[in-house]
C-alpha cells in the first residue's frame, strides 16, 4: 500500500502542444518551419490561422500522414518516449455571397495511429521529458468559420475540443465473509468537453504583402478521480480508503500569434511568426489526498503540491518558399526554421522534468498538377516535408541541502517526415 501511495502522490501532469503544432498540417506548413499565419489559405487555415478558410477559391480535403522518431536521451539512455505517427486532415468550404464577400467553414482533425488519447502519470520524483511524453499522442478536433471581403482582409473564428475526466462514483467493496472472498465495484465517470477559443485575422495591406494575427486559449484534459474502496474483514480490519487525484494532461497553453509574408519575387515567399506561448499558468503537479478510516494510522495522507513556475515564451519562426510555374505542373521548394525556448525551469527541488531550448530545422518540396484537364478539372497538390528538431543538452543538478537526488543530463533528437495531398471540388 506504501508503494502505491508514494507512486501516487508523486504523479505529475504533463504539459504539451498538440500534434498539429509540433508537426503542422500539411507539408506546405511543415517544410516552411510552421510560419503559415500570413500565408495559410483553404485546409490548412483551420488550424494556423482560421480567417484562411474563407479565401480559397473552391472547396478542399487536405490528408497527411507523419511519422516522427523521439530520439531522446536521459543520462545517455533512452528516455522511452513513443514514435509519433498518425493522420491530419483538413477540410475549408468557402462559399461566395457576391458583392465580395466570402463566407467559409472548415476543420482540422489528427487521429493518432496507435490511440485517440493516451494517458500518463510519471512520478515527478523521476526524469522525464514532460512536454514531449504525451503532446504528439492525442486526437485533435477544431471546427472553424470565417468570411472575407474582396481577397483583403478576413475574420475567423473556431474552437479546439478537448475532454475532461471526471468521476462521479468510484466505489470498490472488498472483503471476506463467511470465510469467501468478497469483490464488487461501481464506476461512474464522465467526460465533459471542453473548448478553447480560436481567434484570427488576416489582411493583404499591398499586393506582395499579407499579414495575420491568431488568439488561441489554454486547453487541458483536467482529471478529478475520487476513488472510495470499502475494506470489511472481520476481526481484522474494517472501514473505509478515499483516494482523491487531482491531475492535468495534455496542457496547450494559451497563444498569441503574429505572422507577415513578402512575395520578394513573383516566385518568392518570405515568411515570419512569432508566437507568445503564456506558459506560465501552466498548473502545479498533481494533487493527492488519501483519507485512510481503518482503525490504523496514519488516518490522513496528503502531499504537498509543488508549483511548476513554468515560465512564458516568445516561439521565432521563419520559412521560404520558391514556385516554379509549368505549362501544366508546378514545382515549389520550400525550407524554414524556428527557435522554441524551454518554459520549464531549473529542476532543483522535488520535480525532474527534462527539457530543453528547441531548433528546428525544415525543407521540402511539392508539386501541383495545376492543368490536367479533362483527367483533372481542379489542381491536386502532392507535398513532402522532413524535419529534424535537435533539443539541447541540459544538465540538472539538485540543490541537496534542501532535495537529496542525483543529477541527470538530457536532450536529443526527433526525426519527422510528412506527406500530404490537397484536393479541390
Amino acid at each position: 500500500m506504501s508503494r502505491v501511495l508514494a507512486c501516487l502522490a508523486l504523479s505529475a501532469s504533463t504539459a504539451a502542444a498538440d500534434p498539429l503544432d509540433e508537426f503542422g498540417l500539411g507539408g506546405r506548413a511543415a517544410a516552411t518551419g510552421g510560419a503559415r499565419t500570413a500565408t495559410a489559405e483553404g485546409a490548412e487555415a483551420a488550424h494556423h490561422n482560421p480567417a484562411g478558410v474563407a479565401l480559397g477559391l473552391h472547396p478542399e480535403m487536405l490528408i497527411g500522414w507523419g511519422y516522427g522518431m523521439m530520439r531522446l536521451s536521459i543520462d545517455g539512455r533512452n528516455a522511452d518516449v513513443l514514435d509519433a505517427h498518425g493522420t491530419a486532415i483538413g477540410l475549408a468550404v468557402p462559399v461566395s455571397l457576391g458583392q465580395g464577400w466570402t463566407l467559409g467553414t472548415g476543420i482540422a482533425l489528427y487521429l493518432p495511429d496507435q490511440f485517440l488519447a493516451r494517458l500518463q502519470l510519471i512520478p515527478n520524483s523521476e526524469p522525464h521529458f514532460v512536454l514531449l511524453d504525451n503532446d504528439p499522442h492525442r486526437a485533435v478536433v477544431e471546427p472553424v468559420a470565417a468570411a472575407s471581403y474582396q481577397g483583403k482582409v478576413g475574420f475567423g473564428a473556431g474552437a479546439s475540443v478537448l475532454a475532461n475526466a471526471r468521476s462521479k462514483k468510484m466505489v470498490f467493496d472488498v472483503g471476506i465473509v463467511s470465510g469467501e472472498k468478497v469483490g464488487e465495484a461501481e464506476l461512474d465517470v464522465e467526460l465533459p468537453v471542453r473548448l478553447a477559443p480560436l481567434v484570427g485575422v488576416w489582411a493583404r495591406p499591398h499586393p506582395r504583402v499579407r499579414a495575420g494575427l491568431t488568439y488561441r486559449g489554454k486547453l487541458a484534459l483536467d482529471i478529478a478521480l475520487d476513488i472510495l474502496t470499502n475494506v470489511q474483514i472481520a476481526g481484522v480490519v474494517t472501514g473505509d480508503v478515499l483516494v482523491s487525484v487531482r491531475a492535468s494532461n495534455y496542457f496547450t497553453p494559451a497563444r498569441f500569434g503574429a505572422g507577415v509574408a513578402v512575395d520578394v519575387l513573383s516566385d518568392l515567399t518570405v515568411a515570419a511568426d512569432l508566437t507568445v506561448n503564456r506558459w506560465s499558468a501552466y498548473p502545479a503537479a498533481a494533487d493527492l489526498a488519501v483519507l485512510i478510516a481503518l482503525d490504523v494510522a496514519p488516518p490522513l495522507v496528503s502531499t504537498d503540491t509543488p508549483p511548476s513556475n513554468f515560465t512564458d515564451t516568445v516561439d521565432g519562426k521563419l520559412g521560404v518558399e520558391y514556385r516554379r510555374r509549368g505549362r501544366r505542373t508546378d514545382v515549389a521548394v520550400r525550407a524554414g526554421g524556428a527557435w522554441r525556448p524551454s518554459p520549464v525551469p531549473p529542476q532543483i527541488g522535488l520535480t525532474s522534468w527534462a527539457d530543453g531550448d528547441r531548433l528546428l530545422l525544415t525543407a521540402g518540396t511539392g508539386i501541383s498538377l495545376a492543368d490536367w484537364a479533362p483527367i483533372l478539372t481542379r489542381p491536386i497538390d502532392l507535398d513532402l516535408a522532413l524535419q529534424w528538431q535537435h533539443v539541447a543538452h541540459r544538465l540538472t543538478q539538485k540543490h541537496i541541502e534542501t532535495v537529496p537526488g542525483e543529477a541527470f543530463s538530457s536532450g536529443g533528437n526527433i526525426l519527422h517526415a510528412g506527406v500530404s495531398a490537397t484536393v479541390r471540388f
